[in-house]
């Protein structure tokens, strides 16, 4: 899947409310409604949280463009979507082929 595919992806997720997996560094992280989410469920907004960890980042705003271009580690969250998509996107992509 391409740039624009990718991003219509995250954008489709975010409409429908789905949460979203990708990868910084070494760790996993999801983006989700915060709603859905055990200490958030009466607030707006989306939290990105590392699973099995007490790292959680609440971004208040339901703001498709406010929340794909929220920041983690000097990369957006939808440049680090792209990333762990890409890559396996690729990782599939060359498994076909053996």
């Amino acid at each position: 899947m391409d740039w624009k595919g990718l991003t219509d992806r995250f954008l489709l997720a975010l409409r429908v409310h789905e949460e979203l997996e990708f990868k910084i560094g070494s760790h996993y992280w999801y983006l989700g409604p915060a709603s859905d989410n055990q200490g958030y469920e009466d607030k707006k907004g989306w939290i990105t949280y590392q699973f099995y960890s007490d790292d959680i980042i609440y971004i208040p705003s339901e703001n498709p463009k406010v929340i794909m271009n929220t920041k983690i580690q000097g990369k957006t969250l939808l440049e680090h979507f792209i990333e762990f998509e890409g890559k396996a996107n690729n990782k599939n992509e060359s498994n076909r082929f053996k």
